[in-house]
Protein backbone atom coordinates (compact mmCIF):
# COMPACT_ATOMS: atom_id res chain seq x y z
CA UNK A 1 0.00 0.00 0.00
CA UNK A 2 1.30 3.51 -1.03
CA UNK A 3 -0.16 6.59 1.31
CA UNK A 4 -2.45 8.56 -0.53
CA UNK A 5 -1.36 12.12 -1.18
CA UNK A 6 -3.39 15.21 -1.67
CA UNK A 7 -2.15 19.11 -1.80
CA UNK A 8 -3.95 21.72 0.07
CA UNK A 9 -3.71 25.05 1.34
CA UNK A 10 -3.03 25.59 4.53
CA UNK A 11 -4.75 29.28 4.63
CA UNK A 12 -7.23 28.27 2.60
CA UNK A 13 -8.35 24.55 2.91
CA UNK A 14 -10.15 22.90 -0.23
CA UNK A 15 -13.87 21.41 1.19
CA UNK A 16 -12.86 18.61 -0.99
CA UNK A 17 -9.79 17.59 0.44
CA UNK A 18 -10.56 18.33 4.27
CA UNK A 19 -13.61 15.60 3.89
CA UNK A 20 -11.12 13.27 2.34
CA UNK A 21 -9.86 13.46 5.17
CA UNK A 22 -12.34 13.47 7.97
CA UNK A 23 -13.95 10.47 5.95
CA UNK A 24 -10.46 8.37 6.68
CA UNK A 25 -10.71 9.63 10.17
CA UNK A 26 -14.00 8.54 10.52
CA UNK A 27 -13.30 5.42 9.08
CA UNK A 28 -10.55 4.48 11.39
CA UNK A 29 -7.80 5.63 9.57
CA UNK A 30 -4.62 7.54 10.34
CA UNK A 31 -3.58 10.66 8.45
CA UNK A 32 -0.92 13.57 7.82
CA UNK A 33 -1.56 16.65 8.01
CA UNK A 34 0.77 20.06 8.38
CA UNK A 35 -0.40 21.69 11.49
CA UNK A 36 0.73 25.67 13.34
CA UNK A 37 4.06 23.81 14.37
CA UNK A 38 5.02 20.24 12.57
CA UNK A 39 3.84 17.70 10.48
CA UNK A 40 1.52 15.71 12.69
CA UNK A 41 -0.70 12.76 12.87
CA UNK A 42 -4.76 12.79 13.21
CA UNK A 43 -6.71 10.18 14.78
CA UNK A 44 -10.16 10.19 16.40
CA UNK A 45 -9.59 9.57 19.79
CA UNK A 46 -13.12 7.54 19.61
CA UNK A 47 -10.50 4.39 17.86
CA UNK A 48 -8.65 2.19 19.77
CA UNK A 49 -7.45 0.40 17.36
CA UNK A 50 -6.42 4.15 14.94
CA UNK A 51 -4.78 5.02 18.64
CA UNK A 52 -2.90 1.28 18.47
CA UNK A 53 -2.10 2.07 15.08
CA UNK A 54 -0.25 5.20 15.97
CA UNK A 55 1.42 3.51 18.88
CA UNK A 56 3.20 1.19 16.83
CA UNK A 57 4.31 4.12 14.20
CA UNK A 58 5.38 6.41 16.98
CA UNK A 59 6.88 3.40 19.39
CA UNK A 60 5.33 5.10 22.09
CA UNK A 61 4.36 2.94 25.21
CA UNK A 62 0.94 2.69 26.62
CA UNK A 63 1.73 4.95 29.34
CA UNK A 64 2.95 7.39 26.89
CA UNK A 65 -0.50 9.25 25.87
CA UNK A 66 -0.66 11.40 22.82
CA UNK A 67 -1.22 15.40 22.95
CA UNK A 68 -5.04 15.95 21.61
CA UNK A 69 -6.05 18.93 19.31
CA UNK A 70 -9.78 20.77 20.03
CA UNK A 71 -11.58 22.75 17.65
CA UNK A 72 -12.73 24.68 21.06
CA UNK A 73 -14.13 25.14 24.64
CA UNK A 74 -17.05 22.85 24.04
CA UNK A 75 -14.86 19.83 23.25
CA UNK A 76 -12.25 20.70 25.93
CA UNK A 77 -15.51 20.66 28.81
CA UNK A 78 -16.26 17.81 26.97
CA UNK A 79 -12.98 15.98 28.27
CA UNK A 80 -11.80 17.25 31.48
CA UNK A 81 -13.13 17.03 34.89
CA UNK A 82 -11.61 20.32 35.94
CA UNK A 83 -10.40 23.38 34.82
CA UNK A 84 -8.62 25.49 36.94
CA UNK A 85 -8.14 29.44 37.32
CA UNK A 86 -4.72 28.79 36.45
CA UNK A 87 -5.59 26.91 33.21
CA UNK A 88 -7.82 29.13 32.07
CA UNK A 89 -5.31 32.27 32.32
CA UNK A 90 -2.72 29.75 30.54
CA UNK A 91 -5.83 29.73 27.96
CA UNK A 92 -6.47 33.15 27.80
CA UNK A 93 -2.97 33.86 27.36
CA UNK A 94 -2.14 31.18 24.66
CA UNK A 95 -4.90 29.67 22.88
CA UNK A 96 -4.75 29.09 20.06
CA UNK A 97 -1.50 28.26 19.39
CA UNK A 98 1.44 25.97 20.29
CA UNK A 99 0.84 25.31 24.36
CA UNK A 100 -0.38 21.89 25.36
CA UNK A 101 -1.92 21.71 28.89
CA UNK A 102 -2.69 18.88 30.84
CA UNK A 103 -5.88 18.47 32.84
CA UNK A 104 -7.85 15.67 34.46
CA UNK A 105 -9.76 13.30 32.22
CA UNK A 106 -13.57 13.33 32.59
CA UNK A 107 -15.17 10.06 32.79
CA UNK A 108 -16.06 10.51 29.54
CA UNK A 109 -12.48 10.11 27.72
CA UNK A 110 -11.75 6.65 26.36
CA UNK A 111 -8.94 4.68 28.44
CA UNK A 112 -7.03 3.93 25.41
CA UNK A 113 -5.80 7.98 25.17
CA UNK A 114 -5.80 8.50 29.26
CA UNK A 115 -2.60 8.32 30.82
CA UNK A 116 -1.58 6.10 33.97
CA UNK A 117 -2.09 9.38 36.00
CA UNK A 118 -5.34 10.30 34.73
CA UNK A 119 -4.52 13.06 32.50
CA UNK A 120 -5.28 14.24 29.02
CA UNK A 121 -2.82 16.80 26.99
CA UNK A 122 -5.08 19.19 25.06
CA UNK A 123 -4.53 22.30 23.41
CA UNK A 124 -6.10 24.27 20.75
CA UNK A 125 -4.20 25.06 17.11
CA UNK A 126 -4.03 27.98 15.82
CA UNK A 127 -4.07 26.88 11.84
CA UNK A 128 -6.93 27.13 9.60
CA UNK A 129 -6.39 23.48 7.97
CA UNK A 130 -6.10 22.17 11.66
CA UNK A 131 -9.61 23.82 11.94
CA UNK A 132 -11.31 22.87 9.39
CA UNK A 133 -10.26 19.26 9.85
CA UNK A 134 -11.57 19.22 13.73
CA UNK A 135 -14.96 20.73 12.49
CA UNK A 136 -15.42 18.27 10.07
CA UNK A 137 -14.34 15.45 11.73
CA UNK A 138 -16.68 16.88 14.87
CA UNK A 139 -14.11 14.95 17.35
CA UNK A 140 -10.98 15.58 19.43
CA UNK A 141 -7.90 13.99 17.76
CA UNK A 142 -5.04 12.39 19.03
CA UNK A 143 -2.34 14.38 17.03
CA UNK A 144 1.20 13.48 17.61
CA UNK A 145 4.03 15.00 15.61
CA UNK A 146 4.80 12.72 12.33
CA UNK A 147 7.72 11.16 13.16
CA UNK A 148 9.08 7.66 14.46
CA UNK A 149 11.11 7.93 18.02
CA UNK A 150 14.34 9.71 17.88
CA UNK A 151 14.04 11.32 15.01
CA UNK A 152 13.12 14.62 14.08
CA UNK A 153 9.85 16.15 13.56
CA UNK A 154 8.99 15.95 9.70
CA UNK A 155 8.35 19.93 8.35
CA UNK A 156 7.46 18.64 4.90
CA UNK A 157 4.95 16.27 2.50
CA UNK A 158 8.63 14.76 1.85
CA UNK A 159 9.54 13.92 5.00
CA UNK A 160 6.72 12.50 6.16
CA UNK A 161 6.78 9.99 3.05
CA UNK A 162 10.61 9.40 4.16
CA UNK A 163 9.30 8.12 7.73
CA UNK A 164 5.81 6.42 6.82
CA UNK A 165 4.85 5.92 3.35
CA UNK A 166 2.94 3.02 2.81
CA UNK A 167 1.75 3.26 6.56
CA UNK A 168 -0.37 5.68 6.96
CA UNK A 169 -3.67 6.08 4.76
CA UNK A 170 -3.15 9.62 3.86
CA UNK A 171 -1.18 12.77 3.53
CA UNK A 172 -2.10 16.35 3.02
CA UNK A 173 0.71 17.97 1.63
CA UNK A 174 0.60 21.87 2.62
CA UNK A 175 4.10 22.74 1.96
CA UNK A 176 7.08 23.33 4.02
CA UNK A 177 6.93 24.55 7.18
CA UNK A 178 8.99 26.84 9.35
CA UNK A 179 9.89 25.07 12.04
CA UNK A 180 10.12 21.70 13.40
CA UNK A 181 9.31 22.58 17.11
CA UNK A 182 6.27 20.89 18.51
CA UNK A 183 4.19 22.43 21.13
CA UNK A 184 5.12 23.68 24.73
CA UNK A 185 3.71 20.61 27.24
CA UNK A 186 2.59 22.19 30.26
CA UNK A 187 0.85 20.57 33.95
CA UNK A 188 -0.61 22.74 36.28
CA UNK A 189 -0.73 21.63 39.81
CA UNK A 190 -2.42 24.25 42.38
CA UNK A 191 -1.24 27.36 41.04
CA UNK A 192 2.51 25.80 39.95
CA UNK A 193 3.90 25.00 36.67
CA UNK A 194 6.17 22.21 35.11
CA UNK A 195 7.35 22.32 31.85
CA UNK A 196 6.74 18.78 30.86
CA UNK A 197 7.91 19.47 26.82
CA UNK A 198 10.03 22.19 26.13
CA UNK A 199 8.88 23.17 23.03
CA UNK A 200 7.94 26.47 20.46
CA UNK A 201 6.77 28.24 23.07
CA UNK A 202 8.99 29.60 25.72
CA UNK A 203 7.70 30.27 29.27
CA UNK A 204 9.81 30.90 32.20
CA UNK A 205 9.10 28.54 34.36
CA UNK A 206 10.79 25.32 35.07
Amino acid sequence: MRTRIISISRELPGWRAVAAAAGVIDAGGVVCFPTDTTYGFAASIYCQEAIERLRKLKARRRNEPFVIIVADMGMVQELVENVTQTHRQLMDLYWPGPLTLVFEASQRVPDHVISRQGTIALRIPNDPLAQALLRACGTPLAAPSANPRGKAPAISAQEVLRYFDGKVDLLLDGGTLESSEPSTIVAVKARRLRIVRRGRLVLGVE
